[in-house]
């Protein structure tokens, strides 16, 4: 094979007899090679990559279809939209470059992968032509065109939508990012959830389902917007894509309000949430707590992420009934071991932050405005409840007389110099734990509660349901890292809130992937697969992970003139083969589009 020869992408190679002399036996013994220059032979090497893992899951959704029913080519198009928009998509999922990188990355891939000559015209994908693409995708039915593509989603892959997740998280961009869309999208500043509050930002607002934690609904607001205004305009939207509306919402506190609740109860709704610790109900079950023992029951016990089964965490619900004062919704008050050691050490670290701050107090004692015992009070009080912990502290203010001896007169002091002495008091400042107060509020550790609309769901289905929630985490986390969507490259808001209708595919495709891989593992009681780096297993594989192992898959051409002497593919090694199989894939399926 040739494979070991080009190792360049992108890199034309003239093979002259001295070069080619140690790879003759690796090309068809009746090729021969000339000096002549009309005889030179030239070697390109052209990246397949996982773009065929990635069209094969775009097949199955008709995404490409669906682009062209809603961007109709026109016919002084060199490049059709939804070409163009295509790649954005397999770029995104791979791992996003920006607009202007693209033109090289699109050259670097076998053309007839896309239904191109093999050789890509690079001056064909600018970026004024994605950039122009994303202009006509701002034009159409956005909102359509996704309840078309996740209602095919769900009939293809036979989601189950009986549960399903929200949550939301910021977009940063840096500059100006002025305007504001037709829909009344801007950028803004607002919470952010990437601790850059100096940034404008959007709120991508994600809704997955808990089969696989597939995508099937998203929506950007400004980036002022908050969580707690959302959630009713999102399960709108999931309720006319199932079809129904008794399926299990679930989502983060900011849905627990009156008005959001009782909408999505009243229209025949579920939901499972948390309940806020400003609500009523938290302070007074933690106070019965903190004087009170009460019992409770085991719900379940687990391993402990990342731990390989070493360790375990319990899941325990304090016995008896609790409902909300107001509409009286179920309550769960769920206890966990794991919780129960996070908020301890949490406490501890938060108590040694406040004492360095009184430590750094001290120090402006009997200075400005610290010279009174009820100003150094009030300055302690406020440091304290901006932490909560004004409860834990015994703080002593306390005088100290001091004197200042000066001599009356100018001179050198003799014995009949006189002397005044001015007595003052200072104040010093000392503290200690109260460790009664420490020790009651111990007994809350661990404890946090789950608030169910549906009286007939039991503690542990709320739990269960709820412990689904940080696979969203995981996505956001994905949208970020491995698809790049921050900050935001387009100097349009037209263009982000288009390309983030491309990041949502995107994680829907990725998505796919992944459950089709898990499925099929567990279907074939397959453990584990070897796709990490130096083969190291890998029980929950990822698709950033799964597309990295067919990177390097490339196609040589060995061309004489415009004339294809011959054509030599990467082969596929077992752990390739082993992944397109997972997939439902063959090796043949996987070149298909080499021909």
């Amino acid at each position: 094979m040739l494979v070991a020869v080009a190792q360049a992408v992108e890199c034309d190679l003239v093979l002259t007899p001295a070069r080619l002399s140690y790879i003759n036996s690796a090309v068809s013994s009746e090729m021969t090679f000339m000096s002549d220059k009309r005889n030179t032979q030239t070697l390109k090497r052209y990246r397949i990559g996982e773009i065929p893992l990635l069209q094969a899951v775009s097949e199955q959704l008709g995404l490409k279809t669906l682009f062209h029913q809603y961007l109709p080519a026109h016919g002084n198009e060199k490049v059709p939209a939804a070409e163009s928009l295509m790649l954005l998509i397999y770029n995104i999922t791979s791992g996003r470059q920006p607009l202007y990188e693209l033109r090289a990355w699109s050259a670097s891939y076998d053309g007839r992968l896309f239904g191109w000559p093999c050789q890509i015209d690079e001056t064909l994908f600018n970026d004024d032509r994605y950039g122009r693409a994303l202009d006509k995708l701002y034009a159409v039915d956005r909102a359509s065109l996704m309840t078309d593509l996740v209602l095919r989603l769900v009939q293809v892959s036979q989601l189950d939508l009986e549960q399903i997740h929200n949550d939301s998280t910021s977009v940063k961009t840096t500059g100006q990012m002025p305007g504001t869309t037709d829909e009344g999208l801007r950028f803004a500043r607002g919470h952010s959830k990437d601790h850059r509050p100096d940034l404008k930002q959007i709120v991508f607002s994600l809704t997955l389902t808990s089969d696989g934690a597939v995508p099937i609904h998203f929506k950007t607001y400004s980036g002022n917007r908050t969580d707690d205004t959302t959630h009713i305009d999102t399960w709108c939207s999931v309720r006319s894509l199932a079809g129904k509306p008794d399926f299990l919402y679930v989502a983060d506190c900011k849905v627990c309000t009156s008005r959001q609740l009782s909408y999505i109860v009243r229209h025949g709704g579920r939901v499972v949430t948390l309940l806020p610790q400003t609500w009523a109900e938290v302070g007074q079950f933690k106070d019965t707590l903190r004087d009170t023992t009460l019992t409770k029951r085991l719900l379940l016990r687990q391993p402990v992420p990342n731990t390989l089964g070493e360790k375990k965490e319990s899941f325990y619900c304090f016995n008896g009934s609790y409902l909300t004062h107001k509409a009286g919704y179920t309550l769960h008050w769920i206890y966990t071991t794991e919780k129960r050691k996070r908020d301890r050490r949490q406490r501890d670290e938060l108590l040694l932050r406040v004492e360095r701050k009184l430590g750094e107090l001290m120090g402006k004692l009997n200075t400005a405005k610290l010279k009174s015992p009820e100003q150094i009070r009030e300055r302690v009080d406020k440091l304290l409840n901006k932490y909560h912990v004004i409860d834990f502290y015994h703080i002593v203010i306390n005088p100290v007389q001091q004197s200042d001896t000066r001599q009356i007169g100018k001179g050198r002091p003799g014995k009949h110099t006189r002397y005044t002495t001015t007595l003052s008091t200072i104040y010093t400042l000392s503290w200690s734990r109260n460790r009664q107060a420490l020790k009651r509020e111990q007994r809350t550790d661990g404890v946090f509660p789950l608030l169910s609309t549906d009286a007939s769901l039991s503690a542990k289905e709320a739990l269960l349901a709820y412990k689904y929630q940080p696979r969203l985490e995981k996505r956001f986390q994905q949208l970020k890292s491995i698809h790049n969507v921050a900050p935001t490259l387009c100097k349009k808001v037209e263009r982000v809130e288009a390309m983030m209708l491309l990041f949502f595919i995107a994680l829907m495709i990725q998505s796919l992937i992944e459950r089709s891989v898990r499925h099929s593992m567990r279907d074939n009681t397959i453990e584990a697969i070897p796709i990490y780096p130096e083969h190291r297993l890998a029980y929950h594989p990822t698709t950033a992970k799964i597309v990295d192992r067919f990177q390097e898959m490339s196609v040589s051409r060995l061309m004489q003139g415009n004339k294809l002497v011959n054509e030599f593919r990467d082969p596929l090694n077992d752990i390739q083969l082993s992944v397109l199989s997972l997939l439902g894939m063959g090796e043949a399926d996987y070149w298909k589009s080499i021909k």
